[in-house]
């Protein structure tokens, strides 16, 4: 039957996981018993295989639609045959080899045509015993459908697992996890503006991997994105943006299945929240438990994340931030209009932390010179101060990622201690004793220190202790002007003197003494920060 009318646009592609190839074809004891001579390189050998057909003349196109393993025996080539344009045809139909059987009608492989397959890359076999093509078609069908039994059965099993994901409102972390496991590789899920939201990996990823992401995936959509795979995740007519693995990624099922129904999860996941901000919220969360709990070792790969999800880091002035919620307020809600109130030359990364109370957490990003030195006192966030319960705690200003951490937990810290909660902006670093005394606080030796230090007052009844403990945070505040404590804890001069020396007599200790003030400033943050605890 000819097929002339048939275009290779209706035919069905079999997926490249799930079809036999020139290789495997050499392995068949049904050819081995041929003895075969190839006529190939290795790479040409990976050509994958979808039919057999047999096809005794020199025209090719009339009868082949694609992948086909052609065998023959040259009956049909005469003195006329330009080999050149037959495997020409053959590689433009994209045909996975030639088998060539010699025997009385053809009992050497033709000079040309050996040439014309070299010049195309196209694999040649050449059986110098003679084999039913029954035989190898057999084997070559048996192959084939037992591999595409498998590729269904592996399908099914892909569909359902993503389904039951869905059924679940699976978030779109645990989906991505199962994407990358099935395919063994890094997937990306990225938004319409090319900033990665979300990735997941099951093999190690590269330091460089997420460098210039932005520009490396916006260049590759617009040409085709050769050396990865592409799926949109969409859903009802919205489009959230794209899922990427490597070329490379496989599975039984075929790598573009998996995509397939893990976009389409993704999709329903996303639509779900019906907040576009709200990944982009989720993901900076993400972002920043990876940066204080260190689970990235390789500082080079996080900044690489942090900037191919669209918050700017490098080259950047960073300073982190903390700022405790009220009570009612919706984190998402309260960050977005942080976001809206802050300057436009600030760039906030923020989270969010439940524990031990709601605050959100972060930091700023700012081109280094765009900002003026006295900035933190000049933010105004009276627009928001319903969602807030307190000032905005910014820890020391940075430039290098590495540090960035560390100026975050400051802030924290402060947020966490309510320093100078009467003030609307708190530079916590201005308190490293305090901050010093609270990151410690779980430390033994640390614990024990007010038992050591402040024995004598603690021994007291509640009354006496209540006041020893405020006259002595009042001095500590201002150790060197004695007017402005004893105005502090609201006393007269002469009776804020008396009791200082109650406090002496008490300790065992001059209050003049440097150590012995930094001893008793850090017994007693400490005990306070123990007792409000």
């Amino acid at each position: 039957m000819t097929l002339v009318g048939k275009t290779r646009d209706v035919r069905t592609d079999c997926l490249e996981q799930s079809i036999a190839t020139m290789e495997q074809l050499l392995q068949l004891p049904a050819v081995l018993a041929g003895n075969p001579q190839v006529f190939a390189d290795q790479s040409s050998l990976n050509r994958h295989i979808g039919w057999v057909h047999v096809l005794e003349n020199s025209d090719p196109r009339t009868y082949l639609r694609g992948q086909e393993l052609v065998l023959t025996t040259g009956i049909g080539w005469g003195p006329e045959t330009c080999f050149e344009k037959y495997v020409a045809e053959l590689v433009e139909l994209e045909s996975a080899g030639l088998l060539l059987e010699l025997g009385n009608h053809c009992p050497a492989v033709p000079a040309a045509l050996i040439q014309a397959c070299k010049e195309h890359c196209f694999p040649l076999v050449a059986l110098h015993e003679p084999v039913a093509f029954v035989e190898i078609t057999e084997a070559l069908h048996q192959l084939l459908f037992s591999s595409q039994t498998r590729r269904i059965e592996a399908g099914g099993e892909v569909t359902a697992h993503f389904t039951a994901l869905m059924q679940l409102g699976a978030p779109a972390e645990t989906i991505l996890r199962d994407c990358a496991r099935l395919l063994n590789a890094t997937v990306v899920l990225e938004d319409s503006g090319y900033n990665v939201l979300r990735h997941a990996s099951a093999v190690p990823v590269p330091a460089d991997f997420f460098e210039h992401w932005q520009d490396r995936s916006r260049s590759l959509h617009v040409t085709g994105n050769a050396g990865r795979q592409v799926i949109p995740v969409q859903i009802h007519g919205r489009h959230f943006g794209s899922l990427i693995a490597p070329d490379t990624a496989t599975h039984p099922a075929g790598s573009l299945h998996v995509l397939t129904m893990a976009g389409i999860a993704l999709g329903t996941e996303l639509l779900r929240k019906q907040e576009p901000a709200s990944l982009a919220f989720d993901t900076a969360c993400e972002l920043l438990d990876d940066l204080m709990l260190r689970k990235d070792a390789d500082s080079d790969l996080l900044a690489g994340k942090f900037e191919a999800s669209g918050f700017p880091v490098r080259h950047r002035q960073l300073r982190g931030f903390a700022i405790p919620l009220a009570s009612c307020a919706d984190l998402r809600a309260a960050a977005r209009q942080i976001e809206r109130t802050i300057g436009k030359d600030l760039r906030p990364v923020i989270g969010a932390r439940n524990a031990p109370a709601s605050k959100l957490f972060g930091f700023f990003s700012a081109i280094p010179g765009k900002l003026p030195p006295d900035w933190p006192q000049t933010l105004h966030l009276d627009e928001v101060a319903g969602y807030f319960d307190g000032p905005l705690y910014l820890g020391a200003a940075v430039n290098d990622f590495g540090l960035l951490a560390d100026s975050i937990r400051q802030a924290i810290g402060g947020c966490e201690l309510s320093l100078a909660a009467n003030q609307p902006v708190v530079l916590a670093e201005e308190y490293p004793l305090a901050l010093l005394a609270h990151e410690l606080r779980h430390e033994p030796a640390m614990q024990r220190l007010p038992q050591q230090v402040l024995a004598p007052i603690l021994a007291l009844d509640p009354a006496r202790r209540t006041e020893c403990l405020r006259v002595l945070k009042a001095y500590l505040a201002s150790p060197t002007n004695r007017s402005q404590a004893a105005t502090r804890c609201q006393l007269s001069r002469s009776v804020f003197y008396q009791r200082l020396g109650l406090l002496e007599s008490l300790l065992d200790m001059d209050l003049n003494d440097a150590q012995s003030l930094t001893v008793l400033s850090l017994g007693l943050a400490v005990y306070q920060q123990s007792v409000s605890a």
